[in-house]
């Protein structure tokens, strides 16, 4: 049992300081669990081990300027719950990052595959929306959904009118991209609703890609009317 609890303790300590990990990430014999939720359980009371949540801990980072034990970083912290959730930050507090809105989000979104209720997670507000592509593993593509959720998201982005979000999608990025990254979005765009899809097409046009406006429009149905709160160039 020593020599146990000694290899567990050893795989702790090469877990880096402040990432957050969970009995998947640590090696032993299945039937050796209860053995070694005990043994984390210890480490915690000690203080070794900070508990983030049922199963799931950190060990803290000491502040070099003598301020105790450091808290876990917002960074891993979206890290940890986009992996178990199996999802990608999106939302208003991306929306803010990428220059889209001023306002500062309180809550945190996550695109999922599957539904999950709203929750709180230490001290974030944490809201779950339906992912429209799961090609988010690829890591690279995960911007251009983002975009696509900020065109889903347009009439409801806090602060700005769909103008607002027309102007500012199609001169900071569209008008940025190379071709390659256009036609992604384009075979992005397909797995989102018509609105996206006439949205990006109506940029496209904008931006005189028309080949890539026209393989978008395809998409749509001829007879479909969109209420639409912003004007093309």
């Amino acid at each position: 049992m020593a020599s146990f609890r000694k290899e567990i303790l050893g795989q702790i300590e090469r877990i880096d300081a402040g990432r957050i990990f969970t009995f998947r990430d640590l090696s032993f014999d299945t039937g050796k669990t209860a053995n070694v939720a005990v043994l984390l359980s210890e480490q915690s009371r000690k203080g070794v081990l900070v508990r983030i949540e049922k199963g799931a801990y950190y060990r803290p980072k000491k502040s070099v300027l003598g301020l105790g034990k450091l808290p876990v970083y917002q960074d891993e912290q979206f890290r940890y719950l986009t992996e178990k959730l199996n999802g990608y930050i999106t939302g208003a507090y991306v929306y803010n990052k990428m220059g889209l809105t001023e306002q500062v989000a309180t809550t945190i979104t996550i695109a999922t595959p599957n539904p999950v209720r709203r929750f709180r997670f230490r001290n974030l507000d944490i809201e779950c929306v339906k992912a429209y592509c799961t090609d988010y593993q690829d890591d690279s593509l995960v911007p251009y959904l983002r975009l696509l959720d900020a065109i889903k998201d347009m009439k409801h982005i806090p602060g700005t009118t769909g103008q607002d979000i027309y102007n500012r999608l199609k001169s900071l990025y569209f008008n940025e991209y190379s071709l390659p990254e256009l036609e992604k979005i384009v075979s992005l765009a397909k797995n989102y609703p018509p609105r996206v899809r006439k949205v990006v097409a109506d940029i496209l046009g904008d931006i005189r890609q028309t080949v890539l406006q026209t393989e978008m429009a395809k998409t749509l149905l001829p007879t479909t009317r969109f209420n639409l709160d912003y004007k093309t160039a």
